[in-house]
């Protein structure tokens, strides 16, 4: 589960701003709400929405999430390198200055199948500009993890062709070779999981789950490709009763969803409707059904696998209560006993009766362009009791759109 993102200088991203989704003591215990594994003092949400106008930064705070699992899990030799990804904030001070992200996290990687450490992950990236197109290299990566409160190193480097630091959790000595294959611009983990390091490549493998659970990409949204969903359809017969049996509730005219083969001899996804002749195909349907089809595979990694979903437009082409439902599957301890978190921006606002405080979070710019971020649960003055959609269109909670 996410503890904690840090993000400055990115994009819309100026100053340091801080999603801290840790709950205060002060809450009432909810089953939306989870105890840490990592912190048994502390809880989290199993759902955050981020909320507020176009283009104020919402998007942008999660893509720095995904593209830090992308700089993660991304081959060394990628061209170009992933970190060219973390493009700083439009202003002279911005490109001059490195972009710094911090994610905290409870993972168990450095023991599969035992209870969950915290972890931090921090990367800080510069840049040189000898062309119009920028260069970035690390200045600065770390994974720290508190085993007993305080933090202690996994690995940490500086600056280019300075020695990197690795724990004995590595398997590797100071001198190792495969230190040395560390490029400026590719991850420690990345590349020493290429190199068949054990506990990187258990790193890598996560970061993977967690964009195939993601449909934000570096620059703009995916899907999953119908051909990929149309393998998970066919190889495990739990998925395909699941994603039938949602499909059918988002549309009550659909009995049955099947895998068949096309005039052209490929294989095709096709929708049996009540009342008609024949099957329809998939590229036939609506838009939500369409969008709800290839949603359904990363939404159950996610609670299967990956233990975390980061959505963009987690309403878009879709019924209010449909996407309500989505968010009920992660919020219920029957539908997520394994405590996944879904991450999602929204514009939806009849989505917020349904969410307590601590679930929403506002985002808006200010007067300078700059992204900021608050909790619901920050505004002071407001109630549990509150409908937090009425405040929210009365401007309480802030985030409201300006037209005219």
């Amino acid at each position: 589960m996410i503890h904690r993102i840090s993000v400055s200088n990115y994009y819309s991203i100026r100053d340091e701003i801080i999603l801290d989704l840790r709950i205060p003591g002060t809450a009432p215990v909810l089953s939306c709400f989870r105890e840490s594994g990592a912190r048994p003092a502390v809880r989290l949400p199993t759902v955050a929405v981020l909320m507020g106008p176009n283009g104020s930064g919402k998007t942008t705070l999660l893509r720095a999430l995904v593209t830090t699992a992308q700089i993660l899990a991304s081959v060394p030799m990628a061209d170009p390198p992933w970190i060219n990804a973390l493009l700083p904030f439009s202003s002279k001070e911005g490109r001059d200055n490195p972009t710094r992200i911090s994610v905290e996290f409870e993972a168990d990687e450095l023991a599969p199948g035992e209870s969950s450490q915290l972890f931090r992950y921090e990367v800080v990236v510069g840049r040189t500009y000898t062309t119009d197109v920028p260069s970035a290299t690390f200045q600065y990566e770390a994974l720290l993890h508190f085993p007993k409160g305080r933090p202690r190193r996994l690995f940490e480097r500086g600056e280019p062709d300075r020695p990197i630091y690795v724990s004995g959790e590595f398997g590797l000595r100071s001198q190792d070779d495969r230190l040395k294959a560390v490029r400026a611009d590719a991850s420690v983990v990345s590349t020493l999981a290429m190199l068949n390091v054990p506990l990187a490549g258990r790193i890598l493998e996560a970061m993977r789950a967690i964009l195939a659970s993601s449909n934000i990409a570096a620059h703009e949204t995916w899907s999953v490709p119908t051909s990929q969903a149309i393998q998970f359809l066919e190889g495990s017969p739990v998925l395909r009763d699941w994603i039938r049996s949602r499909v059918q509730c988002s549309d009550l005219g659909i009995r049955e969803v099947r895998v068949a083969e096309t005039g052209a001899g490929e294989k095709g996804v096709w929708f049996d409707h009540d009342g008609l002749d024949g099957p329809i195909p998939l590229h036939f349907e609506s838009s939500g059904t369409k969008r709800l089809f290839h949603l359904l595979p990363q939404i159950l990694i996610a609670l299967n696998e990956s233990g975390l979903s980061v959505l963009d437009e987690i309403d878009a082409d879709l019924h209010v209560d449909i996407a309500t439902e989505i968010l009920g599957w992660f919020r219920s301890r029957e539908s997520n006993p394994r405590n996944a978190q879904l991450l999602v921006t929204s514009h939806n606002v009849g989505l917020l009766d349904e969410l307590e405080k601590e679930e929403v979070f506002i985002v808006e710019k200010d007067a300078s362009g700059a992204t900021r971020v608050h909790g619901a649960q920050d505004v002071r003055g407001l109630r549990r009791d509150a409908r937090l959609y009425s405040k929210y269109r009365a401007g309480v909670l802030g985030g409201i759109p300006k037209l005219g």
